[in-house]
C-alpha cells in the first residue's frame, strides 16, 4: 500500500492566495505576462480556442480576454472542447501532480495545438532568493530551507 505525500499545503496556498493584492504583488504574474506574449509572437499561428490553467484567473482573464480561464485544481474541469493554446499559468509549481496536470492539457490539446507553460525556474528568482537569505541571516541568524 503507498501513501502520496503532497507537495503542497493546499490549504495554505488558498490563504496566502486570498491574502494576495494584486496592486502589490502582480511583478511576477506581468513578467510571466509579457514573457508568454514574447513567445506567442513568434509562433505563426492564430489561436482560437485557447485555454489558461491558473490560480490567479482575475490577472489572466483580463490579459487574455477570449481564453476560457480553468482553476489550477488536481483535476481541471476541462470540457470536451478541443484547444489550439493551453497555458498552465504561474501555477504548475504549486501543484501536486505536475506531470499530471501537464497529460490533463496535452489531451484536450488538438493535433496540432501547443501547451506552453509559464512558472519560475532556473534563476528566475536568484535575487529573491539573495534577499531572502540576507534577511534571514541579519534577523535570525541562520537561513530556512526553500524548495519551491
Amino acid at each position: 500500500m503507498s501513501v502520496t505525500k503532497n507537495i503542497t499545503d493546499t490549504n495554505a496556498l488558498v490563504y496566502k492566495r486570498a491574502r494576495f493584492d494584486p496592486l502589490k504583488g502582480r511583478f511576477l504574474h506581468d513578467l510571466a505576462i509579457a514573457e508568454l506574449r514574447d513567445r506567442l509572437s513568434i509562433v505563426r499561428k492564430d489561436f482560437k480556442k485557447i485555454s489558461i490553467v491558473t490560480g490567479f484567473p482575475d490577472i489572466w482573464s483580463k490579459e487574455f480576454p477570449p481564453a476560457k480561464i480553468f482553476p489550477d485544481t488536481e483535476f481541471i474541469d476541462f470540457q470536451e472542447d478541443s484547444f489550439d493554446l493551453v497555458v498552465h499559468a504561474m501555477a504548475l509549481h504549486w501543484s501536486n501532480d505536475p506531470l499530471g496536470q501537464m497529460i490533463q492539457c496535452f489531451k484536450v490539446l488538438k493535433p496540432d495545438g501547443l501547451f506552453l507553460c509559464v512558472c519560475p525556474g532556473g534563476n528566475t528568482l536568484r535575487e529573491l532568493r539573495l534577499a531572502f537569505f540576507e534577511a534571514e541571516t541579519k534577523t535570525s541568524s541562520g537561513v530556512s530551507p526553500r524548495v519551491l
